[in-house]
């Protein structure tokens, strides 16, 4: 029995394989360009933000808000270990791609990632696992949608570029064997630096058409609106009335009112039998024959 439980836990853990997809192929000239060009000013700052969406299985979301109130669903930030991760390659792809110097540059870089349905092993035996029956049988899928966001500027004004991929994880018993292949941790860390490599020789295109000499970045509008504190009472519940009682509702369209009949006047009792008399009493019209009739002379009966 126990050898049982650790291979189905071993099927469980290894019963996957991942593939990544996307927009994310880097240009082989426009990479050689980059990394020939020695004139272009590179960025003085890199600010690096990984925040997301985690996963969440469809049971999880049963009783959150209401049908006149959705509940409002916020990113978080990913564990610092991540956080780390993603920032030293961010740091190092672009020093190495001659984009961030900060000895000799100027201007900010910002970068922001933003990951859609992202999971661990804790959130598949938490709900995935359970709540898909037959796992192991019929084939099953999770994806996990990234997209990172590189804002700077140049001269002109302000300039974003914006890269998307996606992974795909099946989890099969078929799959046991190609786990050592595709694994999920690794798949997504090829996928960023993949998407790292996209997005510098992007940055350095539009760098260039600007150009080659990075502005000041403005200061994100998000950290201002984050430092503010609420200037009125919470927004009440959607429900203010009592069991019982019918709720009122509030429109923006006045009530409609009732017209006022066409006819007022009233009927008296004795006259609604009646029939009126008529206004001209018909008379008959004259005959269309003039000549009179003769008498018959009587006959005698005979002797």
């Amino acid at each position: 029995m126990k050898n049982f439980s650790l291979a189905l836990a071993a099927a469980a853990l290894c019963g996957c394989a991942s593939f990544n997809s996307g927009d994310v192929k880097v240009r082989r000239d426009t990479a050689a360009a980059m990394f020939a060009d020695k004139a272009i000013t590179p960025f003085a700052e890199l600010e690096v933000v990984w925040q997301g969406f985690p996963y969440k299985a469809p049971t999880e979301t049963i009783g959150e808000g209401s049908a006149s109130k959705k509940k409002i669903v916020r990113p978080q930030p990913v564990e610092p270990g991540d956080a780390g991760d993603f920032t030293q390659d961010a740091r190092e792809i672009f020093t190495e791609a001659g984009l961030y110097d900060p000895d000799r540059g100027r201007g900010r870089l910002r970068l922001e990632l933003t990951t859609f349905g992202r999971w661990n092993y804790g959130d598949l035996f938490r709900s995935f696992l359970v709540d898909t029956g037959f796992i192991f049988i019929i084939p099953a899928s999770l994806r996990v949608n990234y997209f990172l966001r590189s804002d700077f500027a140049v001269p002109a004004g302000p300039v974003r570029v914006e890269t998307e991929a996606r992974n795909k994880t099946t989890f099969h018993l078929l799959m046991a064997p190609l786990y050592p292949f595709f694994p999920p941790g690794r798949k997504e860390a090829g996928l960023l630096r993949q998407m790292l490599w996209r997005s510098a020789t992007d940055v350095y295109s539009r760098l260039k058409a600007g150009g080659g000499v990075p502005a000041d970045l403005p200061a994100a509008a998000g950290k201002k609106a984050a430092g503010e504190t609420l200037s009125g009472p919470p927004v009440p519940p959607d429900r203010t009335w009592l069991p019982g009682e019918e709720p009122a509702v509030e429109t923006d369209t006045p009530p409609i009112k009732p017209e006022t009949p066409d006819k007022t006047w009233v009927v008296p009792e004795s006259s609604k039998h009646e029939a009126p008399p008529p206004a001209d009493p018909i008379k008959p019209a004259a005959a269309d024959r003039s000549w009179e009739t003769k008498t018959a002379p009587e006959e005698t009966p005979d002797d």
